[in-house]
Order: structure tokens, then sequence, then C-alpha cells
């Protein structure tokens, strides 16, 4: 008999099937609920936020760890659809940062795909966080025929929860995703600088397979070519569509040292 201890994200979809089996388990919603239920016991965090007595908002985190540092991991905050931009998901982040800060934390981290410009305002802009960590297919595979053929890739966003926020610069010139990032330097030597992205992503899937394809991994190796340089998201400029990435001694002094590298 061999074990395999899971690192494939294609693989955990493996162990449904045995889930099924030997628990005589049919319905996953009992699957998820069980899940949650364990989390909140063992110190996870799950709320409901609700309008008239209707619940009309999610969200659940747990303890996470990455090089002995210990974090708030948040897998889901979720809005039901009529009532999404309505600022119910701004409410239930702010009321797990309280948590978090009462239980002892002070980073709050979690994942999000980078060419989504709703949740880059929101993540990045809005609540202050950073990112510096670029995750190739971090789900694995999507079987629906929207993201099919698509890698999830997705940033670590950090949200240190007890810090004041980085004052973001403005860019000095934007990059491309096909630029040489050496040769751009030479030219601009630019220590703030913009990327853009799809002002809406999703739209650009449903119309063109390919070139959804396409900008993913040509933004990928962008990214993971400036985050390798130094530079973070500091910033998301819902206006230009771009975000902003800075090379700043004081983000490691401010924040520490990137952990999940």
């Amino acid at each position: 008999m061999e074990i395999e201890v899971v690192q494939d994200p294609d693989h955990i979809r493996q162990a449904i099937p045995v889930i099924r089996s030997a628990w005589g388990m049919e319905n996953i919603e009992q699957l998820v609920k069980d899940i949650l239920a364990a989390m909140r016991f063992h110190g996870g965090l799950v709320m409901l936020a609700r309008e008239d007595g209707r619940v009309v908002g999610m969200h659940f985190s747990f303890a996470g760890m990455k090089n002995g540092k210990t974090y708030l991991y948040s897998h889901m905050t979720g809005v039901i659809a009529e009532r999404k931009y309505s600022g119910i998901g701004e409410v239930l982040k702010l009321r797990q940062k309280e948590w978090a800060i009462r239980n002892g934390y002070d980073l709050i981290a979690w994942t999000y795909d980078p060419l989504m410009a709703l949740n880059a305002n929101f993540n990045i802009h809005k609540l202050g966080s950073i990112s510096r960590t670029y995750l190739r297919d971090f789900y694995g595979d999507m079987e629906d025929a929207l993201n099919f053929g698509i890698p999830t890739d997705r940033f670590v966003t950090e949200w240190w929860i007890l810090k004041d926020r980085i004052r973001a610069g403005r860019p000095e010139c934007y990059i491309n995703s096909t630029d040489s990032l050496v040769e751009f330097l030479k030219d601009h030597c630019a220590d703030v600088l913009g990327l853009h992205i799809p002002e809406n992503y999703v739209d650009m899937k449903r119309s063109g397979h390919g070139a959804a394809l396409e900008l993913r991994l040509a933004t990928r190796a962008k990214f993971e070519e400036l985050f390798s340089a130094g530079y973070v998201v500091t910033d998301y400029d819902r206006k230009n569509a771009a975000y902003t990435l800075e090379r700043k001694a004081d983000i490691d002094e401010k924040y520490g040292k990137n952990i999940f590298l």
C-alpha cells in the first residue's frame, strides 16, 4: 500500500468518491456543513450576515501556518447574487478583522484571481492588503465551460491588521505583460510602476477563451518576474484598471519577510 500526502490540487478530487462510499454521503452539502462545524469548534470562524432574518452573506476562515508563522486564513466570503456590491462583504471582512485581533492574530491571508478587477479593488485598494506571492494553478483544473483549460492562478493577499497600511506611491510608468523587465528598467528605472489588467476578465473568457488563456500566461510570467525582482503589489487603481507595484525596502521592515515563498 502507498500513502500519498497530497500536493497536487487535482488529486484532492479523488478523495470525494471515497468519502461518499465510506460514509454513505451522496449529498456533498452535508460534507461542507460538517467541515465548517469542525473548523468552528477547533478555532475557526464561521459567520452569517442576515437582513430581516434572511441569510444574505457568509464567511469562514481558519488557522494557517507557513514557515513558523501562524495567521488566519480567510477561505471564503460570499453574498447572495441580488445583494452583491451592497457592502455586506466589507462588513463581514471588518467583523472578521475584529475577531482576529481578539483572538491574537496580526495577519489575515487569502487568495484571489489577480485578473479579477473588482476583487483587486476590494482586497488591495479598499482593505489595504498587499501581495508579493503568485501561485500557479492553485485549485487545479476547473471543469465548467467558462474556466476549463485556464489555470487557476492566484495571488496570496496579506492583510496586516495591527499595522498601518502601506502608503502607495503613484506609478511612474506602466509596464506591459510583453515588455522585458530588464530593458524596461534600463529606460525607466521605476521603483513604482503600474500593470494593467482587464476591467472584466469574466467577459473576456466568455468572448474569447484563447485570448483569456494567453493573457493568463503572459501576466503570470510578468507578475512572477516582478515579484522575483522585489516588487510588491501595494494598490489597485480602478479608474485605470491597473495594479501599483513598488520596490520599497521598508515593506520587509514593516511586515517581515514573505512567509509564503
